[in-house]
């Protein structure tokens, strides 16, 4: 009897504990569908960037919060040294209107980005770099008698697979 009291106290703890690291971490509103973590990017191509606005009505979500826009970097990391991160913008003032009422998901399609050539995979290796697109939003700045709606969307990361096409090489 007391070995079953106990277990019902530990999952309550457990549950209320569950629900208030829930409250703390924002559900993302952007979701990117195109690329994937697992797919293969070629060198030197132009990629879709796919991506879908999260209707809030749709997925449940009571403070969502939609940032203006958002810009898209494209990232290199050493391997071994976190510190040495450089990145250049891969596309900027990306639209994150979300369907009227947040009634539904708003998918958009038109955006792409392009891979660095052979020669920058020259010079930062597949095998010594990692790489991905940073999505960060952006957010207007609150006047003193605004309150945002819900927590901001947090960056997001797409870690990405570079195949390099060094066949071309050096007019690649």
């Amino acid at each position: 009897m007391a070995h079953h009291h106990l277990q019902a106290r530990l999952l309550a703890t457990l549950i209320a504990l569950f629900c208030a690291v829930g409250l703390t971490f924002a559900a993302d509103i952007i979701r990117i569908d195109q690329p994937t973590g697992s797919q293969q990017i070629p060198s030197n191509t132009d990629n879709p960037f796919i991506y879908t606005i999260l209707g809030a009505q749709a997925n449940g979500i009571t403070d969502a919060y939609y940032p203006n826009s958002f810009s898209v970097d494209f990232q290199w990391i050493q391997n071994g040294n976190d510190s040495n991160v450089l990145k250049f913008n891969a596309i900027s003032s990306v639209d994150a209107t979300p369907a009227p009422a947040g009634v539904s998901d708003k998918q958009y399609t038109q955006q792409t980005w392009k891979t660095p050539n052979c020669h920058f995979f020259t010079r930062y290796r597949t095998s010594d770099y990692s790489f991905s697109l940073v999505v960060t939003p952006t957010y207007s700045t609150l006047t003193l008698n605004q309150t945002a709606p819900g927590p901001e969307q947090s960056v997001l990361t797409v870690p990405l697979n570079i195949q390099v096409n060094n066949g071309t090489f050096p007019r690649c």
